[in-house]
């Protein structure tokens, strides 16, 4: 099919997708990074604030209790200069000195109750204090000095104790919220710090993977895009090969079966040899035809193996005989073993091996087979050169070509491919080795269990029963197919068959494509 016709296009779906969703994840911490990251600030600033205004109560309750203790002090200065002994000049001075440390202390006391209005103890108990001191002053000014004396030492002492107590406690518990203030504010900032280490690496990683998936994806698609396309040119080479390679031993059947028709039976040498050539051409052909009917079937998966106890000397012999037409003998040693194999799929996985050995290795081949272990190992070799090492790794596939030609010279292309097949579906397995200048594939299949002597008397009598049930892989309701005749055993019967399989061919071949 033209290349043109095979069309791979990224799907946006999955990769997009799966790209949107890691950079929606990314966004979303990103956003909560920043949520979070606003909340701190908000907390720490509100932090900030009120631990400026216990800072401030701290303050101003220190000034008034230094501001009281300077009151009392003033009072008694008072009190003692206004005794006998003493000029009454100096004891007004203590007296109106007294006064103004009052005014002052009234000041202190009004800055205060501004920043804690609330505390009504505190304010009560400055109220009682200034009242009691100016009255004490008043009673100096008036002589009275034992009035004054008992006040200052009774109601007066009391009172400037309770304030004094009052404003401890105030500036305490400024001191302690502002300590815990501090505290918060330290871990806030660790929170904060916490924020811009792990946050913003964790984004910038989150956009990063999503990046590397996104370009992995795209590589991926590259590679199943090429792949797509050398498979698409492959099927392309497939048809032409297909049309050339049914064509040649079409070709050499017609002018053979026409040379043969007109010479009659006066030379019989050369209609002899004319015979022998259709013989090898439908070989060739029906052998094409097998590979392009199993390759359909294994993709349909409907390609059926009677796996049954079989020699596998005849089977090798069978091969190294009909294929030793196609070229120089073929040397065949097989070592005698029962396998577990189908018979008639073993003698085409074994025809594939040997034509690829033929056509395009070199030009002493040889076929080996002897049981190994619990396996049989059969071995193909020649001196020929090699497979390249550019399809070394694809050896197996399918429509592996070398430049313009198919791998297996004589094939279109799946011979190789379908001998890995038949292999896997005997339980073996074929490998591809190189060296000291040979080329091998070599099959392992499992030999057949040998029969306990405590379990023949028992079976022998079933044997009829159970032998025509063996084939059980058979799909029910359809008749096992018949063997397909050796060449060499029906020599006209490829060309009537050849000519009939070559059109469900194309079939095949367009559904494999």
């Amino acid at each position: 099919m033209p290349n043109d016709l095979v069309t791979v296009s990224e799907t946006p779906g999955r990769a997009d997708g799966a790209t949107g969703r890691g950079l929606l994840a990314g966004g979303a911490v990103a956003l909560a990074g920043l949520l979070a990251s606003l909340a701190l600030v908000y907390t720490n600033a509100t932090g900030v604030t009120d631990a400026a205004a216990r800072a401030l109560i701290q303050q101003a309750a220190e000034s008034t209790l230094g501001t009281t203790a300077a009151a009392r002090n003033a009072i008694g200065q008072a009190l003692i200069l206004n005794t006998q002994g003493f000029d009454a000049s100096v004891g007004r001075a203590a007296t109106e000195e007294a006064a103004l440390v009052l005014d002052t202390l009234e000041q202190r006391v009004d800055d205060l109750a501004t920043l804690i209005p609330n505390d009504a103890e505190m304010i009560g108990s400055a109220s009682s204090a200034l009242a009691l001191g100016r009255e004490v002053l008043d009673r100096l000014v008036a002589a009275d000095l034992d009035a004054a004396g008992s006040l200052a030492l009774g109601e007066t002492t009391d009172a400037f104790e309770a304030l004094t107590g009052r404003l401890v406690v105030v500036r305490d518990g400024a001191a302690q919220a502002l300590a815990d203030a501090a505290g918060q504010a330290g871990t806030v900032a660790t929170a904060s710090r916490f924020m811009v280490a792990f946050f913003v690496p964790a984004v910038a990683v989150a956009i990063t993977v999503a990046a590397i998936r996104r370009r992995r994806r795209r590589e991926q698609l590259a590679t199943e895009l090429t792949r797509e396309r050398e498979l698409s040119k492959s099927k392309d080479q497939l048809i032409a090969n297909l049309s050339h390679e049914l064509r040649t031993p079409l070709t050499g059947i017609y002018t053979s079966a026409l040379a043969i028709e007109e010479l009659g039976t006066d030379d019989p040498q050369t209609a002899l040899e004319l015979n022998g050539m259709i013989v090898d051409q439908s070989a060739d052909l029906n052998r094409m035809v097998e590979d392009l009917l199993a390759s359909a079937q294994a993709d349909a998966g409907r390609l059926i193996f009677d796996l049954a106890p079989c020699s596998a000397v005849p089977e090798v012999e069978a091969v190294a005989k009909e294929m030793s037409r196609l070229g120089p003998p073929i040397v065949a040693h097989a070592g005698d073993a029962t396998v577990l194999a189908d018979a008639g799929r073993l003698r085409q996985l074994l025809r594939n091996l040997v034509s690829n050995a033929i056509r395009h290795g070199g030009p002493n081949v040889l076929l080996l087979a002897d049981p190994i272990g619990d396996s049989y190992v059969i071995r193909v070799e020649d001196d020929g050169p090699g497979i390249p090492d550019e399809i070394g790794q694809r050896l197996f596939e399918r429509f592996v070509h070398q430049g313009d030609r198919p791998l297996i010279v004589g094939s279109v292309g799946l011979g190789l491919a379908i001998s890995k097949v038949l292999a896997e579906g005997m339980n073996g397995s074929i490998e591809y080795h190189r060296a000291d200048g040979r080329t091998a594939f070599e099959v392992r299949l499992p030999l057949a269990p040998e029969p306990t002597e405590a379990a023949q008397p028992v079976e022998t009598p079933a044997q009829p029963t159970e032998t025509p049930a063996q084939p059980t892989r058979t799909p029910p309701n359809r008749p096992k197919p018949a063997r397909k005749p050796k060449p060499s055993e029906t020599p006209a019967e490829p060309t009537g068959a050849a000519a009939a399989l070559a059109a469900d061919a194309s079939v095949a071949s367009t559904t494999v494509s």
